[in-house]
């Protein structure tokens, strides 16, 4: 067998990724959520289709490549299986990388998760179309497993919630009274179906600077709430601002594309946001930011979450993130060993986001 290409490594590391997560792939997915090499980190800008440098040369790379690799290559045969249009890992390869008696079909899996994850999005979006009355809120998205279509029966609903420059400490007061009143906010273990306010920005502090292949590879799922105008323009600079993936990702682009699930803005809600926000702007509402920014931060710092390791809450005007136990920690940690298991170096030595320590 030949030595395997940079494409095909990438191919296989992709993989291994999306594993961990127990999440099979179609070629399409493999080619989408590419993981670049550590080596290959300096691409054009988001927007324009980015180019893999192998063997001194430098080419665009296009769907078709992938797929063929995938249906052709010995060196992709001798870790993966494929069914149903789905590519995994092999029993061998499993077994080696994950020593487990595990005899789950991951396919049959996904497509039930997907079912779950429909399920979930139209029991959400409910709760989505009441939320349009919260003042200063520019943008909603949906993070996490029901982004992803890999949700679970216990899964809650993860948001990135974008506010108005000033206001970010009352978004999150309106948000977090608004979810407790329709039962629907995650409190402790009570998860199911549950939202969970772990996330908020502003429209002038977009970028999030925490970067790393995790949360690269989580961003690029993201859902748009909702599809006016306004919020696919925002969305789109959200994806500008955020460039960084494609360090993580080489086919990274934005797409001004609106996802099938988002949902019209109704007017009658959004002249209640409106008329909100004319209550509480200038003078008085500048007074209630400053109070709420200070009470809830006390509130935040003495929770005895607020230093754990393994995850990070950050709390401050321009962003507030409430990751006290994030899935990173235990992602990145797994891809690293298993590239350095399977001989995959060039993508290892992956870093955290900057999570707490130890």
């Amino acid at each position: 067998m030949s030595t395997p290409t940079i494409l095909e490594k990438q191919i296989l590391a992709t993989i291994i990724y999306y594993d961990i997560l127990n999440y099979p792939l179609t070629s399409l997915e493999v080619f989408l959520y590419l993981v670049n090499n550590n080596k290959n980190k300096n691409t054009n800008d988001v927007g324009t289709r980015h180019c893999l440098i192998d063997v001194g040369t430098r080419h665009c790379l296009v769907p078709t490549e992938v797929i063929e690799l995938l249906n052709t290559s010995e060196y992709l045969k001798k870790y993966l299986d494929q069914k149903l249009g789905f590519y995994f890992l092999n029993v061998g390869t499993r077994q080696c990388l994950v020593p487990t008696d595990i005899k789950t079909d991951i396919v049959q899996q996904r497509l039930d998760r997907k079912k779950l994850a429909d399920w979930k999005w139209k029991k959400i979006k409910k709760i989505f179309w009441i939320m349009q009355v919260v003042p200063f809120v520019k943008m909603v998205l949906v993070s996490g497993s029901l982004a992803l279509g890999n949700s679970k029966k216990e899964s809650d609903v993860d948001l990135i919630i974008t506010a108005e420059k000033g206001r970010i400490w009352t978004v999150r007061t309106f948000v977090t009274l608004l979810t407790s009143i329709l039962g629907t906010r995650r409190y402790k273990n009570k998860t199911e179906n549950k939202i969970c306010l772990n996330h908020y920005i502003t429209n002038e502090s977009l970028k999030i600077p925490f970067e790393s292949l995790y949360n690269a590879q989580s961003y690029l799922h993201l859902i748009n709430v909702y599809d006016s105008e306004k919020d696919k323009k925002i969305f789109k600079k959200f994806q500008q601002e955020n460039s960084w993936i494609k360090k993580y990702v080489l086919n990274y682009e934005y797409s001004e594309l609106g996802s099938f699930r988002s949902i019209k803005r109704n007017r009658t809600l959004n002249f209640i946001s409106v008329f909100l926000e004319t209550i509480f702007s200038g003078k008085r509402g500048d007074y209630l930011e400053k109070k709420l920014a200070v009470v809830q931060s006390k509130r935040i710092k003495k929770d005895k979450l607020y230093k754990k390791s393994g995850g990070r809450i950050t709390i401050n005007n321009s962003q507030l993130e409430f990751h006290p136990a994030s899935h990173e920690a235990d992602i990145i940690p797994e891809f690293n060993k298993r590239m350095e298991q399977i001989g995959l170096l060039e993508f290892g030595g992956q870093k955290d986001s900057g999570l707490t320590n130890s």
